[in-house]
């Protein structure tokens, strides 16, 4: 009778630990759903995957980003809506006031439409200035009176906004600019509103009162026809606000289709097959048990066993 040797030994822990090293891969698979935990466990497939999920990483960031330019062009056009409302509002009581010929509250409504108009023009998004250029001393229209604004040397002097416009990558191939500058969209309106108010404190031509001049009719309906160029000139802005809202939108679209046939492409090589994980589990506990029992018999028939 043969007795057990070493290499019987050997080859039978050699057995036991491939099995256990094959039960603890199908828990793995199991647990994960994954065919692996890292990418040296796929091994010639790991560059291919590698180069997916870093497509991915890249267009997921592009995601992002044009999330956050839409929801700050979703709030510019808030900023404009309110500052082109305020001007309507300013021409509306401007005609009513020549409509009755009657200026006494005429600096009252103004003030009102100026203050709207400042609303619109320091618009906040997430805590910043919508309009401020770069410049983070404050609101990017500091004037906050008619009468300040009348006692400015020069309108520019109201606006302490900086001249950086801001700009998005929003794909690989495209930068947009979509920021604008208080500046640029309020000198206008602001004009018109000096305008009124220099004429009311002159003591040559104002104030306004119960009974409008012919000279005060003539300068209001001059002023009139000038917040409707100006709210023409916002109206351009909305409009181009919506065209770069709906060019974000459509890249937002595209991108996430790239990201949904890119998570599928990896997911095609990384994904466990759930069937088979779950059969290698049992052959490989069956196996475990198996080469336990085998250890045991051959501990229990060893040299020592059989001299006794």
């Amino acid at each position: 009778m043969r007795i057990s040797t070493s290499e019987t030994w050997s080859n039978a822990l050699s057995n036991l630990m491939l099995a256990q090293e094959r039960q603890n891969t199908a828990n793995t698979q199991l647990s994960t759903q994954k065919v692996a935990t890292d990418l040296m466990g796929y091994g010639r497939t790991s560059e291919i995957i590698a180069s997916y999920q870093s497509s991915l990483s890249r267009t997921n960031a592009y995601i992002d980003v044009t999330q956050t330019v839409s929801d700050r062009l979703d709030s510019q056009n808030i900023a404009l809506t309110t500052t082109g409302d305020a001007i309507t509002g300013a021409k509306d009581q401007i005609m009513s006031a020549l409509a009755n010929a009657d200026g006494t509250t005429i600096m009252v409504d103004m003030q009102g439409s100026f203050a709207a108009t400042l609303s619109g023009l320091n618009f906040q998004h997430n805590g910043q200035f919508l309009f401020a250029g770069g410049s983070d001393n404050g609101a990017p229209v500091a004037t906050r009176s008619l009468a300040e604004l009348g006692g400015l040397t020069s309108v520019s002097d109201a606006f302490t906004n900086g001249t950086v416009k801001k700009s998005s990558q929003i794909d690989a191939n495209t930068n947009i600019q979509t920021g604008m500058l208080a500046s640029d969209i309020g000198t206008k309106v602001m004009t018109i509103f000096k305008d009124i108010q220099n004429y009311n404190d002159d003591p040559a031509t104002g104030p306004f009162g119960a009974s409008l001049t012919d000279s005060q009719k003539a300068f209001l309906s001059t002023k009139s026809q000038e917040f409707s160029a100006a709210y023409d000139d916002i109206l351009q802005q909305t409009s181009l606000n919506g065209t770069m809202q709906t060019r974000v939108d459509n890249t937002q679209t595209s991108l996430k289709g790239q990201s949904s046939s890119l998570s599928n492409l990896v997911e095609s090589r990384t994904a466990a097959d759930m069937s088979k994980a779950y059969t290698d589990m049992q052959q490989a506990q069956v196996a475990v048990q198996a080469s336990a029992q085998v250890l045991s018999n051959l501990s229990s028939s060893s040299l020592l066993n059989l001299l006794k």
